[in-house]
Order: structure tokens, then sequence, then C-alpha cells
């Protein structure tokens, strides 16, 4: 199988880039250290003194064997289960798991072998029982352990399963003797244990075909070890098929296959993990390297074709990664213009300072703009306007490492809103003039107006000119009006105080006599149009002119959910249910003035909603919505309406 420039996956193992196996190098590396020499010689010297023992005292000879192979269970699942978060296959966890079960019968087997006296009352029987046993917990762990390589599944959970398992087995044979009998003392094993042996050679040499047909996620040593682990242990069965005595020389023959064995896994799993800990998770290792590779170009595929730029700049300001876009409005290949510092580079003279300190106030943790709108410089000696959005990019300790940006190029759209406010300047000039003259014009009439009632000794001529006069008036408020809604939203919204616009308000107002104006908001702000003191000035003139009987308006606050309300309420006659509604809409303006149909479109500049609740005969009450985040301070005093 060819292998890319990237590197792949073959079916007998990853290749990287340049077609070597790494695993062969790493297979080399074992053949030729001294640390397997080392182990073999070892272990040749631990089976002949072993073997020795036998000569001496055969039950000391079986109590060491037992032990080694329970001491050599146990430093495999430590390797297993302290790995099992960075595995790159379950074979390595369920493997161990099994043998610390394994190892955990073998113990008590080794307890009740004739001539301990540990379980009293009880023949050879008993620890033949254990022994087969544990040699169907050994191949059942060592044929699933294959199988379930790519389920991933829980550590927790193969434990609680082997725990469910041995329980039964112990049960079977201590408080439920169903388990069938394995040795009758005189005739020696029984048919059971025999077919038995038999079964889990088989087994055993299943799970042996299994992982050779796997051997591809393994390590070569790894792999290797593992295979003749498992065919020396199908050996030793076959002799513990043949001996009538417990104490005889087949029984010896199987125990030290079966040390042998458990010295192979503790060259696979435990030296191999000490020593080349890589070997034991390579395939992890490959097969994460090949994944985050994997994302890599397809991370790069999705920010090639997003519309938007992407500058990626380290600690020092200079360039590791841009997207094609951001190629393509440069003029610039990508590996041209990596490693270039990029406000040197690609910002105009005139933005250098103001780019600098945005940058190092990123880089600082300093407060500093998440959005910014700035010129970039392209190959061809042009400029092109992009607004950006910028994030801060941190190590694993939290300090800045470099920023990613990105942009939107907006240099047609800037011509375009540039031109716009060129001719809205114009259409404002225009009609301000036009404002202007018409109220000039209006000056004049009036006065004409006043000239006649004075002159007119005329009966009915009076009611003619109060009726010119209020028509007058109407249109100085159309003309007043228009001057107020063509501000409305030119300005960016800003955070306001209400109670200082409201007692500006009733300051200009000039209230009359009997009738006060209470706040009680202290030091709440809310982010409004700069036009929102007509807000509150309008609401206190309606109340005037409308409620009648009133004596006193107060403004307060109340809690709604995560939203603010700004409560305005009067002691006056209200407004009539049917009426509720109608009195923001832009018809019922022209019957009762602009007021509020301008306080609803303030409003809404910033979110902001307005409704009347009062309860008609007992005064208005007007409820200003302020959503969450569009009001700041002191405002523990608002509480739940």
């Amino acid at each position: 199988m060819q292998t890319n420039s990237r590197g792949t996956e073959t079916a007998t193992g990853y290749h990287p880039a340049d077609g070597t196996d790494i695993r062969q190098d790493h297979a080399k590396q074992g053949a030729a250290s001294p640390g397997i020499l080392t182990s073999l010689i070892v272990f040749t010297v631990l089976l002949a003194a072993l073997a020795a023992t036998s000569l001496y005292n055969y039950l000391l000879f079986h109590t060491i064997a037992e032990l080694v192979a329970v001491g050599i269970a146990i430093a495999v699942f430590t390797v297993a289960w302290n790995a099992r978060t960075m595995r790159g296959n379950s074979y390595l966890l369920i493997a161990g798991t099994g043998l610390l079960f394994v190892a955990g019968v073998g113990l008590i087997h080794t307890l009740a072998y004739e001539g301990m006296g540990i379980f009293s009352g009880y023949d050879a029987n008993l620890p033949t029982q254990l022994w087969i046993a544990s040699r169907y917990l050994l191949a059942g762990t060592l044929l699933a352990a294959p199988l379930l390589l790519r389920k991933n599944p829980a550590p927790l959970g193969v434990f609680a399963a082997f725990t469910g398992v041995t329980g039964a087995l112990l049960l079977s044979i201590f408080v439920y003797p169903v388990f069938p009998d394995c040795y009758v003392e005189g005739s020696g094993l029984t048919p059971f244990k025999i077919v038995s042996e038999y079964v889990v050679a088989a087994l055993l040499a299943l799970g042996a075909v299994a992982v050779y047909r796997l051997r591809g996620i393994f390590s070569p040593r790894v792999a290797g070890n593992l295979i003749a682990a498992i065919l020396v242990l199908v050996v030793s069965e076959l002799a513990f098929t043949l001996y009538i005595s417990v104490y005889g020389f087949a029984n010896m023959v199987g125990h030290l296959l079966m040390v042998l064995s458990f010295g192979l896994f503790y060259v696979a799993f435990v030296e191999t993990g000490i020593r080349q800990p890589y070997a034991v998770v390579f395939t992890g290792l490959a097969r994460s390297e090949e994944q985050l590779r994997r994302e890599k170009d397809r991370l790069e595929q999705y920010l090639d074709i997003a519309g938007a730029l992407f500058v990626v700049l380290d600690r020092d300001g200079r360039i590791t990664l841009v997207n094609r876009r951001a190629s393509e409005i440069l003029g610039y290949p990508a590996n041209v213009v990596v490693g270039e510092p990029w406000i040197e580079r690609f910002v105009p003279p005139e933005e250098r300072e103001r780019a600098h300190a945005l940058f190092l106030g990123l880089m600082g943790g300093k407060s500093a703009p998440v959005y910014a709108r700035t010129p970039v410089l392209t190959a061809g000696g042009g400029e092109r306007i992009i607004e950006w959005h910028n994030t801060v990019l941190r190590d694993d300790d939290g300090v800045a490492c470099g920023t990613l940006s990105s942009g939107v190029d907006i240099t047609e759209r800037q011509h375009a809103e540039e031109a716009l406010r060129q001719a809205n300047v114009k259409l404002n000039l225009l009609s301000g003039i036009t404002r202007h003259d018409i109220l000039n014009q209006v000056t004049v009439a009036r006065a004409y107006i006043d000239l006649i009632a004075e002159d007119s000794d005329e009966p009915g001529i009076g009611n003619y000119l109060a009726r010119a006069r209020t028509a007058v008036e109407e249109i100085q408020k159309q003309v007043e009006f228009t001057r107020d809604y063509q501000d409305m939203g030119v300005a960016a919204p800003v955070w306001q105080r209400p109670e200082d616009l409201i007692n500006e308000s009733a300051s200009d107002l000039a209230l009359p006599a009997g009738v006060r104006v209470r706040t009680d908001l202290a030091d709440l702000e809310i982010y409004a149009d700069p036009m929102v003191k007509k807000v509150f000035y309008n609401l206190i003139d309606n109340a005037i002119r409308h409620g009648e009987k009133i004596t006193e308006i107060r403004f307060s606050c109340a809690k709604s959910g995560r939203d603010l309300l700004l409560l305005c309420e009067d002691d006056g006659t209200g407004i009539p249910d049917g009426e509720k509604e109608t009195i923001f809409h832009e018809a019922y303006k022209r019957r009762h003035g602009h007021g509020l149909f301008l306080v609803t479109g303030i409003l809404g500049i910033t979110g902001m909603t307005i409704r009347e609740t009062g309860i008609p005969g007992e005064g208005a009450r007007f409820e200003i919505r302020v959503p969450n985040g569009g009001y700041r301070g002191d405002n523990e005093r608002c509480a739940a309406p």
C-alpha cells in the first residue's frame, strides 16, 4: 500500500510520509537492546532454580511458581489500569483486568493446594477445581480482549464484569457446589478436567490467532511476546492433561511453562510499558496522530472555504497562519507571508501605532477592543478596509501566546456607507434649512393672526382666528416632530442615568402648582439613545396635560426575570382600557400629539419596549422594559413587581 505526503495507516501498521514503518524501527531498537537479553537470561536462571526446588520440596516449587504468576498478573494490571485513559485500544485494559482476577483465583488455588493445610476438610479436588476455574477465566480473557479490542468499554464496566464472573465461579465451588469434580483420589483427573484442559487450550489458540490477525495494531515486540505467551500456555494446558498425581512430573512441566508464559506477558506489557511506553500504546499514538492530522486538514478546509479572512499571530506579532481568503485579499501566497511581522508588513504607516497598542493590549490582558476596523496593504499597493474580530490564544498555563483574528472585507460597504452618509448630510442640511424657513413663516403667520385679532371688531371673526392659530400651532408641532424624528438613532447609544434625565425634564417643564415628581432610581443606568431624555419629558408632560386631578408622578424600578422595568405612575384619571394600545400608534398622534409615538421609537433603538398597565380612574402606569444587559448600577431596590 502506497503512502501519501502525510502518512497513512495500513493493514500492517502506521507508515509516515517517508515510507518507513515506525514500529519496525522500534522493533529493531528492541531487538538490539540489551534489556531483552538480560530478561531472557534472568528468566532462564529463575526457571532452572524453580525446577531445582521441585527436587527438594514440590509444595515449595508449586507455591513459588503460582506466586510468580500472581505477581506478574498484578503488575500487568497496574500498567493496564494506569494507562486506561491513554490506551489506543482496549486489549491492554481487558487483558490486564482479567489477569488480576485470574491471579486472585490462582492465589486461592495456591493456598488450597494439598499439603498447605489452610482449607481443612478438602482434598486435592478443591485446588484442581480452582485451577480449572482460573484457566477458563484466563482463556476467556485472552479471547475476549482481541474480540472487544475496538469496542472501548468503560474501565469500571470491565472491572465489574470480571468481578461478577469470578464471584460466580467461586460461589459454584464453595457455596453452591455445582462445579464438576476435577480430581479423584486414587484415580487422578476426571474426564471433565481433561476435556476442560483441551477446551481451554483451544480457546487460548483462538486467542493467539486473533492477536495474529490483529497484529498490525500492536508494535511487533508486543505482538510477538503476546502470541508466544499464549502458545506456551496452550502447551502448558496440554501438559496438565497427563498427570495422575498433583505432585507428578507432568504437573511440574505444566507449571514451568505457565511461569514462562507469564514471563512473556511481563516482557510484553510491564517491561515494555516502562522502557518503551510508546510500544504498548503505539497504535493509540499513531492513530491519534493521524486523527489530529485529519482534523487539521479538515480545519484548514473549513478556513479556506469560509468567506472571512483568518490570520493567526504569535506573541511577537508574526504571522503563523493565514487562510486562502486572506491570501487572496493580501495578494500573496500563504508560504510567503508566514513568518512576516503583520503590522510592519500589512498595516499602513499612519495606523501602525494604533495597531501596536491594540496588539499589546490584547497580549497584556488589558482592556482592548475585541472588534476593530483597520485598513490593510495589498500586494498591488492598494488598501482594503477589514473589520476584525480578535481573540487571544493561550497556552496550557493560560499565558497569552498569540492572537486569532477573523475579518471581513468591508471596503465596498464602507464606500457605500460613506456615500450614504454624504447624502444624509445633504438631506439633513436641506431639511434643516427648509424647516427653519417654515418655522419663520409660521412665526410671521402667528403675528399676523394676532394683529388681525386686535384690529378686527367684526362679530364671529375671533372664532375663525382661534382656529387659524390652532392650525398654525399644529404646523409648528409637525415641523418640530420631524426634527426630533430625524435626530433619533443618529448618534450611538450611551449609558445614561434616568434619575438625572427625569429631574432635568421636570425642571424644563415648570410643573404646575401642587404637582411633584418623585424618583427612586439611585445610580441606575440604562443603555439608550441620546434622545431618551425626551421619553421621560413626554411621560411627565403627558401626565400633566391629561391627568386632570394629578398631584404626583412617581418613577421607580422593578425586576421582571432577567429584565428591568422602569415604572412611571401617577394619581390622575388614567387611560381608558380601549386606548391602552392605540396611544402608542402613529395614527393616535394626529389627534393627541406626537409624544408617545416618539417615545416608542426612541426606546426601540436599544430593544426597550413600553406599555400602559394602569387602572382607569386611579392613574396611569407606564412600564418600560429594559432587556438584560441594557442596565447596570445600584438596582438592589428594584424588587419584583
